[in-house]
């Protein structure tokens, strides 16, 4: 692929040209359609050539740099991130009906490409000025770094149209119509008056992006066991005329209500709240520009499965003058219906900026716990075995132990279902409704009646899903009663003893009396 220069030609004769339309798409930055004045001859095109041209097209994403300076069909450099995937179609403007081509070897060939220039729009692509048609459609897909080539190209018009983009592409670039030969032009700085034989286009597309991550890193994370908030980021793709190109803006977070809810109140400490940040290609925050209501509308539908931020007609003219190049992002707090069988809850965002449309998909793990409290209790006579005997009325809290040092620190109480506290039933079962997954420290708070306390704080690890009783996020703590009463003796050894100590203290009572008289009479005699 090579240009005609003048060490190869020599200088080109003083003839202008006339330049075909590349849109502003076609040619890096190009706003206007390129033009010079009607030739006067032909002025040295290689007619050796003919058939050896190409068009190659590199398929850039458009930003606020790399559409500030017009092409000229010679190779370019530093223009930012190529798009592969992209698929141009290429067709030559031919007569009709003799299905012949422009002559660019002779005036009267410039002249009519120039008139079919002037006539044609790349609104209706298709429709050319009477007498000409265009030929099958010849496809091109970009690749390793956007480039698509269209090579073998005799002299001639064509008609480049981009056929399809990736789902992240929001403005497909726009028809044009390049001749080969090129002609540089006379005002030119670097190739004036030169003829290109090999000529280089350098379309762009704006390009959105969409992506949603699981607030992992708020403080309460685990200590808020039923909270799950989802931070979502969409870019506002650069587009040609700013506000006059966004047509639609609306990204849409839907959710299995089987799973998760929306939550609209206030939430609790640590727990990302719902929110719209909006911040422009400096990561400068322009959100105050923005009224909610007026700019944009962030509300649930009637079924409660999606809630969609949708930007009104002014929202979108703000996000083209103020935001272009930046971020979109804006968080739904949810909270756990339940946890799913695998233990997996799924949350789908989708993206429509003009054409673009994307999703994503994002995923996060949950667990629960099931606790059973128990005695061992004895049949009848002590002659059956012991026997796990279900309590209710035990009180348990549990802690997430994030420093797994097994001291169930103040800081580390866990809520989970709204609740911080958790009764066993009847059948000595109480389920702690939706944790994530990690290492947790279960405490006894209050005992069932007619039993002690058992507070020591016990080791359990949740994994994603349910609890399976007897495996998986399930725990079995036991309870001793309370000390029994000292009853009294009683039976035949009982008897005996009173006996024994009844006669003990007749005899006590015969000697007190024996010294009582001995003392008298002694004192009697003298």
């Amino acid at each position: 692929m090579t240009i005609n220069s003048a060490t190869r030609h020599g200088r080109k004769l003083g003839a202008a040209v006339v330049a075909l339309a590349l849109s502003a798409f076609g040619l890096v930055g190009l706003s206007s359609v390129a033009s010079a004045d009607p030739i006067g001859d032909i002025g040295n095109i290689d007619n050796p050539d003919a058939g050896n041209g190409s068009i190659i097209i590199t398929k850039y994403e458009k930003s606020p740099t790399n559409g500030t300076t017009g092409g000229n069909g010679t190779p370019q450099t530093g223009l930012g991130t190529t798009i592969d995937g992209v698929v141009f179609s290429i067709q030559e403007v031919i007569h009709d009906p003799s299905n012949t081509s422009i002559d660019l070897l002779t005036n009267g060939g410039w002249n009519e490409a120039n008139a079919v220039e002037t006539a044609w729009s790349p609104a209706s692509p298709n429709t050319l000025l009477a007498g000409y048609k265009l030929t099958a459609a010849t496809n091109q897909t970009t690749a390793g770094g956007g480039i698509a080539t269209f090579g073998s190209l005799h002299y001639g018009l064509y008609l480049i149209k981009e056929v399809s983009a990736p789902s992240n592409v929001t403005d497909p670039a726009l028809p044009f119509l390049v001749t080969v030969p090129f002609p540089t032009g006379p005002t030119n700085v670097t190739n004036p008056n030169e003829w290109l034989y090999n000529v280089y286009v350098y379309p762009k597309n704006g390009v959105t992006g969409l992506t949603k991550v699981v607030d992992s890193s708020d403080s309460a994370f685990h200590t808020q066991g039923s909270f799950i908030s989802w931070t979502i980021t969409s870019n506002i793709p650069v587009l040609t005329n700013n506000a006059a190109d966004f047509t639609v803006y609306d990204v849409t977070d839907t959710i299995d209500i089987t799973q998760l809810s929306f939550y609209t109140g206030v939430v609790p400490a640590g727990i990302s709240p719902r929110g719209v940040v909006i911040t422009n290609a400096s990561n400068v925050d322009v959100s105050a520009s923005f009224t909610p209501g007026t700019d944009y509308t962030y509300a649930i539908n009637v079924g409660l499965d999606t809630q969609t931020l949708s930007f009104t007609s002014t929202g979108r003219s703000k996000l083209g003058t103020l935001a272009e190049g930046g971020t979109i992002k804006f968080t739904v707090p949810t909270t756990v219906v339940a946890v799913p069988a695998d233990g997996t809850v799924e949350n789908q965002t989708d993206s429509y900026v003009n054409s673009g449309h994307l999703t994503y998909n994002t995923d996060t793990d949950l667990g629960q716990l099931r606790v059973y409290k128990f005695a061992l209790v004895n049949g009848p006579g002590d002659t059956t075995p012991a026997t796990k005997t279900p309590l209710a009325g035990a009180t348990f809290q549990i802690y997430h132990d994030a420093d797994t040092d097994g001291v169930a620190d103040a800081g580390e109480l866990v809520t989970s279902g709204g609740a911080t506290t958790f009764t066993t039933l009847a059948s000595g079962l109480v389920d702690i409704p939706a944790l994530k997954p990690g290492a947790y420290l279960l405490v006894e708070t209050v005992a069932p009646v007619g039993y002690q306390l058992n507070s020591t704080p016990h080791a359990v690890t949740v994994v994603a899903g349910p609890s399976v009783t007897g495996s998986t996020n399930y725990i079995e703590v036991s309870n001793s009663q309370v000390p029994p009463w000292l009853l009294p003796f009683t039976g035949g050894n009982g008897v005996l003893m009173f006996s024994l100590l009844g006669g003990g203290m007749m005899a006590l009572a015969f000697g007190l009396a024996f010294v009582a008289f001995r003392r008298r009479k002694a004192q009697a005699k003298a």
